[in-house]
């Protein structure tokens, strides 16, 4: 069994959530400069894409991993300073 771990996914609830915020074009800028690759949030279509894949003849190799499709951002170090 293999899973996805997404983090950052720019979303409809995704998007209701940053309206929260008082500004949430600078909340969701906030976010994203923290995502290595591209400084984005990763896309739904680059979420099946990957589904696509893992559940295809062609990943028939690949077993009990955990994918975090996020542009490197589960890589990152917690400590980093969010303000």
């Amino acid at each position: 069994m293999n899973a996805i771990a997404p983090a950052e996914v720019m979303t409809p609830l995704y998007e209701k959530w940053l309206q929260n915020f008082p500004n949430p074009d600078k909340q969701y800028k906030a976010i994203a400069s923290k995502i290595p690759l591209g400084k984005r949030f990763t896309t739904i279509e680059e979420i099946a894409d990957f589904a696509t894949f893992i559940i295809s003849p062609k990943s028939s190799h690949t077993t009990g991993q955990i994918f975090h499709i996020d542009g490197g951002y589960v890589h990152l170090d917690r400590a980093l300073n969010w303000e």
